[in-house]
């Protein structure tokens, strides 16, 4: 019985960190494949929200659409991100910071709002680090380029899903 438990651990404890690959193919990324093609981006928030945050991720979503070539035509589209809320709470060793955000596709050519998001994305932040605003619009950034077919962001993993992305 207790050698069955200790397999049952050992290849437990195996595969959890390999399941955190992602598995994505040349056919899997065509069929979801981009939607708009992002031109340029806005972000704005309330005067209570930081402003490294609200720089933080301009800076990081401007980066993503920069890197991000499109081989077809597709229609062109503006963003227009707002972040709504934000705040931390405290938890045993450190502080979890979560952000609502507010995002908005806009047409180049008509001007209408094409498409809409809103999400909520934290992160935790161990000890006294000044580094949260950073970590929050990494976090936020990664959201909207994985949402936008952006390719600033990094591919959705298991890993990745259970950290709060």
């Amino acid at each position: 019985m207790f050698r069955s438990a200790c397999r049952l651990l050992v290849i437990s404890a195996a595969v959890l960190p390999l399941m955190s690959f992602s598995m994505k193919t040349a056919e899997n990324t065509r069929a979801n494949g981009p939607v708009y093609d992002v031109r340029g981006s806005f972000v704005a928030a309330k005067p209570d929200i930081p402003a490294a945050l609200v720089a933080g991720t301009d800076r990081r979503v401007d980066a993503a659409i920069r890197a991000t070539v499109r081989s077809m035509s597709l229609p062109r589209a503006i963003l227009t991100v707002r972040i709504t809320r934000a705040g931390g709470l405290p938890i045993l060793f450190g502080r979890r910071h979560e952000a609502k955000v507010t995002v908005d596709a806009t047409s180049v050519t008509t001007g209408e709002r094409i498409a809409s998001a809103t999400f909520t994305v934290s992160t935790t932040v161990f000890g006294k680090d000044n580094s949260v605003e950073d970590a929050l619009a990494a976090k936020i950034a990664d959201r909207i380029a994985a949402e936008f077919k952006l390719d600033g962001g990094r591919p959705t993993t298991i890993a990745s899903a259970l950290a709060g992305r």
